[in-house]
């Protein structure tokens, strides 16, 4: 340590690299606390959950046959459940609410279709659905074909002063070119 004291910057260069391995090992230390401490919590809710089994079979013989028969009728297990007004699900389940801002679904993802449910019947093609990836490429030509024209100048654009960064300039230019733009009127 004394014959440290006499190279100043290999003494800090030292006390930096100490204080950064203090830090890291400290930081490593507390990682392995936290994954123990969640390993540690879903074995305690594992064991919670055991336990309250345990607690619920030891309980059920001395429960009178009468009184589970009418718990499991307030239930109505037999009726079905609503899932949505007018979507009647199946049977057996327990219907809870929420509120509606709690798991918000902006895309039904069940698709329904009326009619008949026979295996025989045909099943009703979608609106479009061939279509989509021809619908697709074409508007990536068109975005392709104008990000082209923006980028390749043009002999009247140079006249004008050029296109701006706005995108201005390419109206101006399918103006001169006659070219009118119905892909926005396409896509609505």
């Amino acid at each position: 340590y004394d014959m440290l004291m006499d190279y100043p910057a290999l003494m800090f260069a030292i006390f930096v690299y100490v204080i950064t391995t203090i830090i890291f090992m400290l930081n490593l230390l507390i990682a392995q606390l936290n994954c123990s401490y969640q390993a540690t919590y879903q074995d305690m809710l594992g064991f919670a959950r055991l336990n309250r089994g345990k607690i619920v079979a030891e309980t059920m013989p001395s429960v009178p046959k009468g009184r589970w028969e009418r718990f499991i009728g307030q239930l109505r297990l037999d009726d079905r459940v609503e899932f949505g007004e007018g979507d009647i699900g199946l049977a057996g389940g327990v219907q809870v609410f929420e509120p509606a801002a709690a798991n918000i679904t902006t895309v039904d993802m069940i698709r329904r279709f009326g009619g008949s449910t026979s295996q025989m019947a045909q099943w009703p093609e979608e609106e479009g659905g061939q279509n989509d990836e021809e619908d697709r490429f074409d508007r990536m030509e068109k975005l392709i074909e104008k990000a082209m024209k923006r980028l390749v100048p043009t002999k009247g654009s140079r006249k004008k002063g050029g296109g701006s960064s706005t995108g201005q300039g390419s109206s101006d230019q399918a103006e001169e070119t006659g070219e009118h733009d119905d892909s926005a009127g396409s896509q609505a």
